[in-house]
Parts: C-alpha cells; structure tokens; sequence
C-alpha cells in the first residue's frame, strides 16, 4: 500500500489549536463588532427624527420670541443650547435668509440627516431652523464603545487559548509525546512490545489507539512466526524444485543439441540431394524446414533463458528472505507455463523432422512399403508449406482417410510436389492468391488422384508438349524441362500408373491412376 505523503509542521498540535482559538476569536469579534457599529449607527439615525420633535418642544418657543423681539443673545443662547446636544453636528438659525447663528458642519448625506424646522410666532413664519445629525461624533463614540468590547473578547479569548492549551497538553499531547518515543524505542530495538499510558484508565480515543497498536504489535509477532516456519518449508521446497529445475534444463540442453544435429544433418542432405534432378526439389524443403523447425527453438532457447532468470529471482528474494506465499505462487505458474511452451515447441519441431524424414527417406530410398494416403498426403504438404506461407495460395486436400496404398511413396512424394512447384512457377504467375485443390479416391484396387489449380493454363502448344523432356516455357529462368517429365516416368514407371492431362474451364487438371498395391520391382527407373 502506498505511503501518503503529509506537509511537515514544527508547531504542536497544542499551540496549533491555541493559534486557531485566538484567530478565530479575533474574526469573530471584528465581524460581530462591525455589525454592532452598523446597527447602533442606523439605530442612532432612526433616532435623530424622535430628537429632532425634542428640539421643537423644548426650545422653539423661546428661540420664537428671540426673533420677534431680536434679541440676538438669546438667539445665540438657544442655538448654543441645540448645538450642544450629542446628536446635533450642525445648527443653523436664519431669518429672512439672514443667517443670525451657525455652528457646525453641514452633513455629507442631508437628505437623511439634515432638517429644516420653520420658526413661528402667532402663526407667521418669521424664521427657520436648520439641524443636522452629527455622524462622525456619533460613530466615534459607537466605534470607542466596540473598541472597548473587543479588548475584553479578545483577552477573554486568549485566557480561554491559554486554558485549552494546558488542558489538551494534559489530556493529549504529553501521551502522544510519550507513545512516540516508545514507539522510536521498538524501532530502534527491532522488537515488538505493547504501548502503555502513564495516567488513570480511561475509555477514550486515545486508549483505544493504543489497544489497535497493541493488537497490531500481537498480530505481527504470530506473522513473524508463521513468516520463518514457511520460510524453512520453502527452502526445502526451493532446493527440490532447484534440482527439478537443473535436471529440465540439461533435458532441454540435449534437446536442443539434438534438434541442432539434425538442423545439420539436414543442411548436409540437402547438398547431396541437389545433384539428382528427382530430388532437386527436396533442396528447397529442406531449407523451408530449417526456418520452419528454427521457430520452435527459438522459442525454447528463450523460455530456457526465462527459466533461468526466473530461477535466479527466486533465489534471491529468497537469500534475502524477501519471499512471500504471493511470490511463491507466481514462481510456480510461470514455471508451468514455461514449461508447458517448452513442451508444445518441441513436439512442434519433433512433428516437423518427423514429416520431413519420412518425405526424405521415401524420395531418397525408394523403398517399397505400404502407407496411409492421406495421411501422407498431408505430410507432403507440411513440406511444402514454407514456399506457400510465402503466397497467398492455397492447397486443399480431399481423400478418404482408411485409404491404404501399398507402393513407393518417395515417388508419390515426388510427383505431387513437382506439380505443386509448376502451378506456381507457371500457373499462378502474375495471379496473388490461387487455389490447389487434391482429390483422392478408391476404385475397388485402383486409386484416383485428380490433381487441378485454377492459374492461367496452358496453351494448345504447351498441352500437347507438357511430358515431353527439356520442354519449358522459363528457358533461360532457370527451367530445365525436366519436371513434368519426371513426374510422367514417375507415375507410369515406379508407380505402375497413368497421368493424364485432361480439359478444363480455368487452369490445369492431371488425372492420376495408380494401383493400390505396386508389384515389387527390382531398381525402379525413373529417368
């Protein structure tokens, strides 16, 4: 599981909630005392309209008789008196706009805070009044008073800080201090032992923490020693599977000496084969099968090579006591697998040397035997499958498979390869993908092969001169002429038959007649 990262601080966690206290108390308090203000403010305007009908009662009669009888001392007295109000921040006393008496600032906002207040004796205006709130008095003795509350929230707030401060050292920090440093102590020791707490029990968090560690600590120990019983089970279980592993790998070393041998033995043949114009095409084959038979070597050279590194893994994780049950088993799978493809690619290139051997020694050796047609049909065409894997051509076989057929099969061989090799080199030339198609079948003691592709043909000249020897259409390409002669000697000679060619819509078809048991003949002659 992977470790999450987590920012380093060098602040206890005590001073951290202390710090958190005193921010959160200053906030509080500037947002709690600007409202305050706001609301003391706006209730301070809402009362300058009640003042204002104060004033009227209270001094508008005199200040009244002031004007009628101009005395302006009086009218100064009055105004002295309304200007001295707290809420009052401007007075102003006119009279047939004449001003007598004015004090103070006009406010910024007189539409809210400003009064005209007409002066009147027996029902005549003889003057006017003009007042206005004083906001910056007002706000200052407002702001002075929320200057005061704060002070006190804000001691109140670091006295509780520092209360909660020592409280949570007494009740956390210091066991978390403590529990650390035990903690160090087993790291240090490399030995597991329970964590304790230096106070009264309590059933709190903290004692239930220390109980998960504990338990923890328990569990780990029981794992350490199931850990080292398995541990000695596995190194017997290593060492047998280490000579398992060492006896495969000389098994399969010989193998794959032995597949090399033959890879040469094979080389060879195909030297000595090239000299007979029979067995020219066997040449080819032999090359086709190499490459064919080098592809499960390969394989088995580089699952030979897993194998080892596997080996060696394993070795190490379990020198250095790393290995687990997880390991283990993936270890195993992987050698099973391994295994398994070691197995498959050697009867793959054991199947192919097979085919090949039984096709070689038959075109070689000219031995009279009895065989299954189909069977060997199929063989003959494993052989040619590294020139057709090269195409987009296809050969398709059809014949009964409890054919027996007692003769020559190095001529069969011979015949059916030739004319698999001339529909290429000439039927299917400048055509991408043909079709080779082989039917056989049993007529009480005869058997039919109809042998047909659907290339190019024939022409009338090339139909009435296809078994005649040193005939070619690729003189001077590397065509001798002899091929499709060979094959007529073949069939009519060794394999006591006939070969005809026959007419067809598209490409060429050869009808082949052979007897199912060949009578035993001496040297059979083929040339």
């Amino acid at each position: 599981m992977a470790i999450v990262p987590y920012k380093k601080s060098s602040l206890p966690i005590t001073w951290r909630i202390a710090i958190s206290i005193v921010i959160a108390s200053i906030v509080i308090n500037a947002i709690s005392s600007a409202s305050l203000i706001y609301i003391n403010y706006k209730e301070e305007e809402k009362q300058f309209v009640y003042h204002v009908d104060e004033i009227q009662a209270s001094h508008m009669t005199s200040l009244a008789n002031a004007l009628w009888h101009f005395d302006n001392k009086q009218i100064r007295v009055q105004g002295e008196g309304i200007y001295n109000l707290y809420f009052i921040g401007y007075v102003r006393i006119s009279s047939d706009d004449n001003t007598l008496y004015e004090r103070g600032e006009v406010s910024r906002n007189p539409e809210n805070n400003h009064f005209m207040i007409p002066i009147q004796q027996n029902d005549r205006l003889i003057g006017e009044l003009e007042v206005g709130f004083a906001r910056d008095r007002i706000l200052k003795d407002i702001i002075y008073s929320a200057q005061k509350m704060i002070l006190m929230q804000l001691v109140a707030g670091f006295l509780l800080a520092l209360l909660l401060f020592w409280r949570v050292h007494r009740i956390i920090t210091r066991h978390l201090i403590d529990l650390n440093k035990q903690i160090s102590i087993q790291k240090e020791s490399s030995e597991h032992q329970f964590l304790t707490l230096d106070r009264e029990i309590y059933n709190d968090e903290l004692s239930a923490v220390v109980d998960s560690f504990n338990q923890l600590t328990e569990e780990i120990n029981d794992e350490l020693i199931k850990k080292e019983t398995a541990q000695k089970a596995l190194a017997e279980t290593n060492n047998k599977l280490e000579q398992r592993v060492e006896e495969r790998t000389k098994n399969l070393q010989v193998a794959i000496d032995e597949l090399n041998d033959t890879l040469e033995n094979l080389r060879n043949a195909q030297s000595q084969l090239i000299e007979s114009e029979k067995l020219s095409s066997l040449g080819g084959m032999v090359a086709g099968v190499a490459h064919e038979i080098n592809t499960p070597i390969g394989l088995c050279i580089t699952t030979h090579s897993f194998i080892k590194d596997l080996f060696k893994d394993m070795r190490i994780r379990f020198d250095s006591g790393q290995i687990s049950k997880n390991n283990f088993t993936e270890f195993m799978q992987n050698m099973e697998e391994s295994v398994d493809i070691l197995s498959k690619n050697l009867e793959r290139a054991a199947n192919l040397i097979q085919s090949f051997k039984h096709v070689s020694e038959d075109q070689a050796g000219e031995a009279l035997r009895k065989f299954n047609l189909n069977d060997y049909l199929h063989e003959i065409n494993s052989t040619l499958n590294p020139k057709l894997k090269t195409t987009l051509h296809k050969v398709k076989i059809t014949c009964p498979e409890d054919i027996e057929l007692e003769g020559f099969p190095g001529a069969l061989s011979q015949v059916i390869t030739n004319l698999v090799m001339n529909s290429l080199l000439h039927g299917f030339e400048d055509i991408k993908q043909g079709k080779i198609t082989i039917k056989a079948e049993q007529q009480k003691n005869t058997i039919v092969i109809v042998y047909s592709d659907d290339g190019k043909g024939l022409s009338s000249e090339s139909q009435a001169k296809i078994f005649e020897p040193f005939y070619t259409t690729k003189r001077g390409y590397g065509g001798t002429g002899l091929g499709m002669h060979l094959v007529y000697n073949l069939v009519s000679q060794t394999m006591q038959g006939t070969i005809q060619l026959q007419e067809a819509d598209k490409g060429c078809t050869f009808l082949i007649t052979i007897p199912a048991k060949v009578k035993e003949i001496e040297a059979p002659n083929e040339s």
